[in-house]
Formats: structure tokens, C-alpha cells, sequence
């Protein structure tokens, strides 16, 4: 079947009120929450910022909007209603409780912060200040995942047995010396866990859609002990409130970015997804067409960008709840906390 990403999944009704958007961060995320913005019919790009003038100056000139180089002058210009946060992760939780006290609202590169603390933080100020947070889990609207969502949520399987998520990739020396930030407990918050397998990780506990039971886990540094202090490699068992276990293994130790492996032993069937979506009802296959995966250099961003971004002001215009808000964005950053909490004593 072909698999609609808006068909039955999301009601975005267009209206004539347009937001101003301004992004903080012109790293090369940015250019996906641009595209986002530029095709969503209730936003306009206002303004960005980076510390960086030329990063800002080109961004800028290249979609007709200001530029800004700090983030104190773009607050004290004001002149737009929802941020987006596209900074290093230990900036997230400082700029979103900034924006949310002046009356914006707020969508997140993901982590949402680099602590749990700092995400409920963020949450209690978005009630508190009746605006809107919003954290970035673009995988969720791909059309597989909402393929599985929607396969996993019919019933025929049965329930959830137990689950698997492999995230084995590559990360070398130059690109945790990229940025001063990188590879630091302090200002990445993390390895592998926070930054590369985070998505895996929210998308499997969305798609399992239980709460978490227990969590035991282990870090290590096998390949990038001279260069990072954080981990590259990473185990996990969690467990779901109706027994339902699910392990994750992640490491950047290996020599190519391999896709993401995800498994779903149910009841009644299994579902493998790699380079491809398997699908066995009572052992015989399954027929899945059509359904989009996504390669290349940059395709675990995947093409969820737009289609969250247009959901999210949609929800702001149309004053409806999110599905991505803080207090469920703050899920995967609970179960990563706890593996930390565990493999660093």
C-alpha cells in the first residue's frame, strides 16, 4: 500500500494566522527547520542567530530575513513568536526558560536538555507562561515510522513481546574536534546515547507506547578514549510495564554508518526494519510496499523535518495540544539519564 504520511495521522487545517519564526543556530540542522518553515502556510522566517557572522550573514541573505549575533540581541529585538533552538545541547535548556519567560513559544533540537532536571524545568515554565514547548523528534513523522505506529496499534500482531534497536555507526577524531563542545559530559551531556542513538531511542518507547518499569544499562569508550570523555558505546535493557523488554545496543566504533536496525517480536508476528520493513503474521510474510526509507550521508535525519514543523504550528494557531510537547519529549532523555546514571557509578 502506499503509505500517506497526513492520511489519517495528521489534521493540519491552514489558517491565515502566520507566526514569525526565528532560529537560534546555523549549524547544518538549521537548513532543515528553514525548509520546514518555508513550507508551512502559518510561519515566515523572521530572523536568525549565531554567534558566527558569516553563518548568520549567509543564512540570513539566503532567505531574506535578519541576522542576529547573540542570542541577548535577538531576545531583545523580540519581534517573533516561536524559536527554534539549534544550538549545542548545553545551550537548549537556558534559551528555551529565556524565550518561554518573554511569551514564546519553543520547538528543540533534541536533546531538550542535557539533564532531566533542566527538561522539567523547561516543562513547568511552558505551563507556567502558557506557551508551547516542542521537541524535535522528526523520525516520528517519517512514513515508516507512522507505517509502524499505525501496524503495531492495529492489534494484529498481538501485544509486544520484546524489542531490539542496534545504532552502529561511525564517529572519528575530526568530528568530535569539530566543535569544543563535542565529547564533553558538560556541554554535549553525552556520546552516543544523547546525541546519535537518542531518536532510536524515543522512537522505540513511542512505538512500544507503554511506560518504562526499569532500566540497567553500561557504558564504555572502546575506540575514542583519546579524544572524548564521554561514552561511544552503549547497552541497555528496559522494561515495560506489562513485561515487554526491549535492548538497545549503540556504538560509533564501526567502520560505516550501517542502518538502524529495529525488531518487534508480538504475539502473533515480527517485524524487522533496516535497510527495509519485513513484516511475518503467524510465519507467512507480509506485503509492504512502498513505504519511504531514507539513505545518504544525512538520512538519519530522515524527511520528518516539514511535516513536524507544520504539525506544531498548526497546533499553536489552532491552540491544540502537541504530540511532541516537553513531557513527551522528556521520555528518552529519562531512560538515557538512567544508563548514564548506572554505567558512571
Amino acid at each position: 500500500m502506499k503509505f500517506n504520511i497526513f492520511s489519517g495521522k495528521l489534521d493540519v487545517k491552514m489558517s491565515n494566522s502566520v507566526l514569525k519564526a526565528a532560529i537560534v543556530g546555523c549549524g547544518n540542522i538549521h537548513r532543515c527547520h528553514i525548509e520546514g518553515i518555508e513550507r508551512c502556510g502559518n510561519a515566515s522566517l523572521y530572523a536568525v542567530c549565531d554567534v558566527i557572522k558569516e553563518r548568520a550573514d549567509a543564512a540570513a541573505a539566503a532567505h531574506s530575513c535578519k541576522a542576529f549575533y547573540s542570542f541577548d540581541e535577538l531576545m531583545a529585538d523580540g519581534g517573533f513568536d516561536v524559536l527554534h533552538i539549534c544550538t549545542p545541547h548545553y545551550l537548549h535548556a537556558g534559551m528555551a526558560l529565556r524565550a518561554m519567560a518573554a511569551g514564546k513559544h519553543v520547538l528543540t533540537e533534541k536533546p531538550m536538555a542535557i539533564s532531566v532536571e533542566d527538561a522539567r524545568r523547561m516543562i513547568e515554565a511552558s505551563e507556567k507562561y502558557g506557551v508551547s514547548l516542542a521537541v524535535n523528534f522528526q523520525n516520528r513523522y517519517n512514513e515508516a515510522s507512522l507505517y509502524l505506529r499505525q501496524l503495531l496499534g492495529s492489534g494484529k500482531l498481538g501485544k509486544i513481546k520484546g524489542a531490539r534497536a542496534f545504532v552502529i555507526w561511525d564517529r572519528d577524531e575530526a568530528y568530535y574536534n569539530s566543535g569544543e563542545w563535542r565529547g564533553k559530559w558538560s556541554t554535549e551531556g553525552g556520546g552516543v546515547l544523547i546525541n546519535q542513538a537518542l531518536h532510536t531511542v524515543d522512537l522505540m518507547q513511542w512505538l512500544i507506547g507503554e511506560r518504562v518499569s526499569s532500566v540497567k544499562g553500561s557504558i564504555s569508550t572502546k575506540r575514542l578514549s583519546d579524544t572524548i570523555e564521554v561514552e561511544d558505546t552503549a547497552d541497555a535493557l528496559v522494561t515495560f510495564e506489562s513485561g515487554a523488554r526491549l535492548v538497545i545496543f549503540a556504538t560509533l566504533a564501526y567502520a560505516a554508518n550501517s542502518p538502524i536496525l529495529m525488531e518487534f517480536i508480538c504475539e502473533n508476528g515480527i517485524i524487522t526494519v533496516g535497510s527495509d520493513i519485513r513484516v511475518k503474521l503467524n510465519g507467512q510474510p507480509e506485503t509492504v510496499e512502498d513505504i519511504n526509507h531514507i539513505s545518504g550521508e544525512k538520512g538519519y535525519w530522515g524527511t520528518g523535518h516539514p511535516a513536524l514543523i507544520a504539525d506544531f504550528y498548526d497546533s499553536i494557531v489552532n491552540n491544540r495540544p502537541y504530540g511532541i510537547s516537553g513531557s513527551e519529549g522528556i521520555k528518552a532523555l529519562e531512560i538515557v539519564e538512567e544508563i548514564y546514571r548506572q554505567g558512571r557509578g
